[in-house]
């Protein structure tokens, strides 16, 4: 935090102590009221001995300044400053003021001023129970002081003279004027401060997400051209094998070869997903996930989905289901955005159900197409449910520990923002040990 000139003049007071880390605009406020209070107590003093009022209001004058410098002390040395705050108030505000108005003139001098600025100085300072305490307690004391001033005038000590009236009323005026736009000029600054430093701050993430967004389209690129190449290299090498002699295949070395490339075929594969999720990420922080909206016949598009992947949704033993008379619904969507939630959700329900069912249903309701996925896996705990399709899903806590894992919830938060790019959108619902159910909602044309 900035030096300020207040924190400057007490460091230079005896027994004053270096600013604190972490101090706000409440500690700087009482600093400003040691630096102006103070000397404006002292004048009060001062100028009662020039008008000739009684020595004991001279002297309370001059403790209200030392009280002042003696709460600012206890702030520093204690760290307690809410306690100040309101030992200020009270001390200060409810009981000395009341006094020196009664001391001072009552109505006819210039303390229904510093009435005013007390209320407006504890509304600054206090917050939560302090402040709806005090300040109405402030005002009742206040109201209360005047009323008896007026009723019975014997209570209040007269100045003694109209010029010390006129004298008393313009140096109030003038204190509690000058103390207020300090206090204001103050909070202002600090308000242009943090507008200043929210400004810089946010200029810093644009630019750090801005340049993420590119490294996240540079390494996808990256990436997709090496995936290229092997697979070119592998479907060439497949083709060559398969038009070699079967004596020539059935050899131990080639049969191995044959495997590799199986591996090699099925792991670029990954590797290509992989790499989309990153593009479509990037898309989804930059807001441009773009869809290209057609009429589509969706129970058509399921099933050609279906047939060209079946091999992979039957891993594991699973067996996939597909209920007759489903509806035909037409909806607006993006064919290949569709296949890639289709596909996602396939996939998703295929590594975690083993010798199980996979059932995709196509339906109507509400005025939305209605596409299900269905499994009888090993279902999902409660709290990663609720995080599944609006963040990436860590569930080692101790760290990602492999590729695997950092895909963790990426297909679904991808499938939701397709979903909800088209006007849909995606719902995720599960028990642990009785599957999991996930359906896709699409705006009819």
């Amino acid at each position: 935090m900035t030096e300020t000139p207040a924190w400057r003049w007490l460091r230079r007071l005896p027994g004053s102590l270096p600013p604190r880390a972490g101090e706000d605009f409440r500690e700087q406020l009482i600093a400003v009221t040691a630096m102006v209070g103070v000397p404006i107590s002292w004048a009060s003093a001062l100028i009662n001995v020039v008008l000739g009022s009684p020595v004991w209001t001279v002297l309370l004058n001059f403790f209200a300044g030392l009280a002042i410098l003696g709460l600012v002390w206890f702030g520093r040395v204690s760290g307690r400053y809410r306690l100040t705050y309101a030992i200020a108030v009270g001390a200060l505000f409810v009981v000395l003021f009341p006094g020196l108005f009664f001391a001072g003139g009552g109505w006819e001098g210039g303390m229904p001023i510093w009435f005013a600025f007390a209320l407006a100085f504890s509304a600054i300072i206090l917050e939560g129970p302090a402040l709806l305490v005090m300040v109405p307690l402030e005002a009742v004391v206040f109201a209360t002081s005047l009323v008896l001033a007026f009723s019975y005038p014997q209570l209040v000590v007269p100045l003694p003279s109209a010029f010390a009236k006129f004298v008393d009323i313009i140096y109030s005026m003038l204190a509690t004027g000058l103390a207020l736009a300090i206090a204001l000029r103050l909070l202002i600054r600090l308000y242009q401060r943090n507008k200043d430093q929210l400004t810089a701050r946010n200029a810093e993430l644009a630019r750090l997400d801005a340049t993420r967004a590119e490294f996240l389209a540079m390494v996808a690129h990256e990436l997709n051209t090496p995936l290229a190449v092997i697979r070119t290299h592998t479907d060439e090498a497949g083709l060559a094998l398969a038009t070699t002699d079967a004596n020539a295949r059935a050899d131990a070395g080639t049969s191995r070869v044959v495997a590799d490339l199986g591996v090699i075929g099925s792991e670029t594969d990954r590797l290509a997903h992989l790499v989309t999720q990153l593009l479509d990420l990037g898309r989804i922080s930059e807001r441009r996930l773009d869809v290209d909206l057609r009429p589509l016949a969706l129970d058509a598009l399921v099933q050609q989905t279906l047939q060209a992947y079946r091999p992979i949704f039957a891993q594991h033993g699973n067996t996939l289901v597909v209920p007759p008379g489903g509806a035909t619904p037409t909806v607006l969507a993006d064919r290949d955005r569709v296949i890639q939630v289709l596909v996602n959700l396939l996939s998703n329900a295929s590594r975690h159900t083993h010798n199980g069912t996979i059932s995709v249903r196509v339906g109507e309701a509400a005025g939305f197409a209605e596409l299900i996925v269905a499994d009888s896996g090993e279902g999902i705990a409660p709290d990663i449910l609720d995080q599944l399709g609006r963040q990436p899903v860590r569930t080692h806590q101790s760290g990602v520990r492999s590729a695997r894992d950092t895909g963790l919830g990426v297909g679904l938060l991808i499938c939701r923002e397709i979903a909800v790019a088209h006007g849909g959108d995606l719902h995720v619902a599960s028990t642990p040990g009785h599957g999991t159910t996930v359906r896709l909602t699409l705006p009819l044309t």
